[in-house]
């Protein structure tokens, strides 16, 4: 009886703990509910937000370069390697022109064959001209005749007849001269490039930097002006990068920025915006995901390092940008 009477003394005691344990719950409910409702408004409203992050490369200032050659052939010795710094005017590969001597060889001979057809030509039009002078003078002989009726008419009418032929054959030969001058001109303008193109078997770095990628190898085939080697300018390194078109008019130049790996939080430099894109362009490959490079717009910026942290170049990082 006494144990009984101490629990209905305890009851209402339970009963308000068991009241106040619910209602704490509730309350800390209540509480994350506000907080997700808060950072989801946050997010409709990009006033409320001070700081955006963004995706970026490490590259050089004005970013990579292709390489291409204004030859083609196949590569029979190479001088650099992916990695290697190269100074302007320094030999990357050399290539096999043993084709392009056979072209200056056979330029040489279609110029050759050309001033033959030349000569030929010249030689005709004087052949016809001559003619074409004793036909005129036996023409006007043979008018005088039929006109005092010492030769008829219809002979006069041969006569001017072949004389019209032979002029007509003379401004052809004339003609097909000027069509062979032109060609040879077009010829021997081959034959300055097939010598020149014989000659370039070295192929040479344009500017200096850094090979990153290097696709010419002992063996492969180079055609011209298609890209064999990507550079990375002797200029210093910054960061690429792409902010979302909701934040595009709030990134300044001078803006902080913090730097980390992707996936991580460890802030690994520091940099500033140095310039903006005045325009909004498509998602590049940053992202790396189907639809996400055509479903929104991009504003392009660049930042340098303030506090650098030695980055690899193509380093893909994440940029957290101080917008306010």
């Amino acid at each position: 009886m006494i144990i009984n009477k101490k629990m209905q003394r305890n009851v209402p005691l339970f009963t308000m703990l068991v009241f106040l344990v619910f209602s704490s719950c509730g309350g800390e409910k209540k509480e994350a509910a506000t907080k997700e409702r808060a950072k989801i408004d946050s997010l409709s409203r990009p006033e409320h937000i001070s700081m955006v992050s963004a995706i970026a490369r490490v590259e050089p200032t004005n970013g990579l370069i292709e390489l291409s050659a204004e030859v083609s052939g196949v590569v029979v010795e190479t001088y650099k390697k992916e990695g290697d710094e190269v100074k302007k005017g320094e030999p990357i590969f050399k290539l096999d022109r043993k084709n392009q001597l056979i072209e200056v060889n056979l330029a040489k001979q279609q110029i050759i064959t050309q001033q033959s057809n030349i000569e030929a030509n010249k030689y005709d039009i004087h052949q016809y001209e001559a003619t074409l002078r004793e036909k005129e003078q036996d023409l006007s002989i043979t008018r005088k005749l039929a006109e005092t009726g010492a030769d008829t008419r219809q002979n006069l009418a041969i006569k001017q007849k072949e004389k019209e032929v032979i002029l007509a054959n003379l401004q052809s030969e004339i003609s097909q001269l000027q069509a062979s001058l032109s060609e040879l001109k077009t010829l021997k303008i081959k034959l300055r490039q097939s010598e020149l193109d014989a000659n370039n078997s070295i192929i040479n770095a344009k500017e200096n930097g850094i090979l990153v990628s290097l696709n010419a190898k002992i063996g492969t085939a180079i055609t011209a002006f298609t890209p064999f080697a990507t550079m990375a300018t002797d200029d210093d390194l910054v960061l690429h990068g792409e902010i979302d078109e909701m934040f595009a008019d709030r990134v300044k130049i001078g803006q902080e920025v913090e730097i980390n790996y992707l996936g991580t939080k460890t802030t690994i430099a520091k940099g500033k915006i140095i310039y903006i894109s005045p325009i909004l362009d498509n998602k590049s490959l940053f992202y790396e995901k189907t639809g996400e490079t055509t479903d929104r717009r991009v504003r392009r910026f660049k930042a340098n390092f303030i506090s650098p942290k030695k980055l690899l170049i193509n380093s893909k990082v994440e940029c957290k940008i101080k917008i306010q």
